[in-house]
């Protein structure tokens, strides 16, 4: 014999028995963000956000967060940033991916993270995966902490499939 148990929304939620409405945030897919590590990696980062931006119909956008030292003025940096270079952009447009390019001038870049973005953003980090945590995979954990959707490329397995 079995029992049926009706269940009121207060007693769905004391059963961890959630509802129609999901407890995971949507993905904002308005545009897909790549963020600037190293320019190699940077390039298989594009590679893969073009062919997801080609997939979803909608655009690609580069960010570079350059820390300015305390210094220097916040919105005099001195030197360019590596994104803004003839050799860099050309590399870009080589990859026939039509993509926006954006400098983000901070201090630091954890507390610039939310403004960079919008919420729930889906956002590619190509780097290497190491012993110790690389930059790339600090990044990759610094935008997952904000609440943003991670793809990360190992760049090195990325390159030996490309030339293979």
């Amino acid at each position: 014999m079995s029992q049926i148990i009706q269940l009121t929304p207060a007693a769905a939620a004391d059963r961890g028995i959630h509802g129609s409405e999901p407890h995971n945030p949507a993905i904002h897919t308005g545009t897909i963000y790549v963020v600037f590590t190293s320019i190699d990696d940077t390039i298989a980062a594009v590679r893969v956000a073009g062919d997801l931006a080609k997939s979803l119909d909608v655009p690609v956008t580069l960010v570079h967060f350059r820390t300015v030292r305390y210094a220097l003025p916040v919105d005099e940096p001195s030197g360019m940033s590596p994104v803004e270079t003839d050799a860099f952009i050309e590399r870009l447009q080589a990859e026939g991916i039509d993509i926006r390019v954006r400098v983000d001038l901070c201090r630091d870049r954890r507390p610039a993270i939310p403004l960079a973005f919008k919420t729930h953003s889906l956002i590619v980090v190509a780097g290497r995966r190491g012993w110790w945590p690389t930059e790339s995979e600090r990044w990759r954990r610094m935008l997952e902490a904000a609440g943003h959707f991670v793809v990360f490329i190992d760049a090195s397995e990325h390159k030996e499939k490309t030339h293979a």
